[in-house]
């Protein structure tokens, strides 16, 4: 390659503002995930996949939305946690809303309520440290079931992390949820679920109330798994983008 046609890609990079990969700096230790298509990785206690744009503009400023599994997805293939409605549904929205989708697995017998989530906080504090087109006021989480505990945990430990929080047919066990106030959040749980019963997310809903804290609940006419009636509507993608911290 001649010294003239480096230039000239250097300046076609410049004016146009994109990036090539080997050469971002803007990406850190995490450059092989902005692939647009999922890549691997291990981190703590956990291994998760990672699907983000190809290419980077230098002026980007992307939201990060972490998804956390069901206990079903559990284990260290890191595929199964991929292969469901939640995550597919963000990949499909990607050509309208790129953002950096990160999805974290743990293993049998673990769980988000206690190596498995310091792994996935560990994990989003170094994401945010070394990638620098990731906006830290935009960073969304949402989960399912064993996931939908573990939103709750997360969002009770840090919640300055996060901008907006889906639980998915979870429950909580926080003692009080004044802490709460600064994250946007949308309970969803079926009315005849009978694996994490309804009376759970009432009991949340009503805590959060009781302490003025702005949120969305919403009871769906099903059972336990909702996932697929919650995140193949437009609406949920639409609230959820627009939420930031101050």
């Amino acid at each position: 390659m001649t010294v003239p046609f480096i230039r000239l890609l250097l300046g076609l990079f410049a004016l146009t503002g994109i990036l090539p990969l080997h050469a971002n700096p803007l990406l850190g230790k995490y450059q092989k995930h902005f692939a647009g298509r999922w890549v691997g990785g291990s981190h703590g206690d956990i291994v998760y996949k990672v699907h983000a744009p190809k290419t980077v503009a230098r002026t980007a400023s992307l939201p990060v939305v972490i998804y956390l599994h069901g206990s079903a997805k559990c284990g260290t293939d890191n595929i199964k946690q991929t292969k469901v409605a939640v995550p597919a549904s963000f990949v499909r929205n990607f050509p309208r809303r790129p953002c950096i989708l990160i999805a974290p697995q743990c293993d049998h017998g673990r769980d988000w309520m206690t190596r498995g989530g310091d792994s996935v906080l560990a994990l989003l504090q170094d994401f945010l440290k070394e990638v620098k087109v990731a906006d830290p006021k935009r960073v969304y989480l949402t989960g399912f079931s064993l996931g939908g505990y573990g939103v709750w945990h997360l969002i009770d430990r840090r919640p300055d992390l996060f901008a907006a929080a889906v639980p998915l047919a979870g429950a909580a066990n926080i003692k009080d949820v004044s802490h709460l106030q600064g994250v946007n959040i949308w309970i969803f749980h079926g009315r005849r679920d009978k694996s994490v019963k309804i009376q759970r997310a009432r009991d949340i809903s009503n805590a959060l109330k009781e302490k003025g804290i702005v949120h969305k609940y919403s009871e769906l006419p099903a059972g336990h798994l909702i996932t697929s009636k919650v995140f193949n509507q437009s609406e949920i993608h639409d609230w959820l983008f627009q939420q930031k911290r101050k």
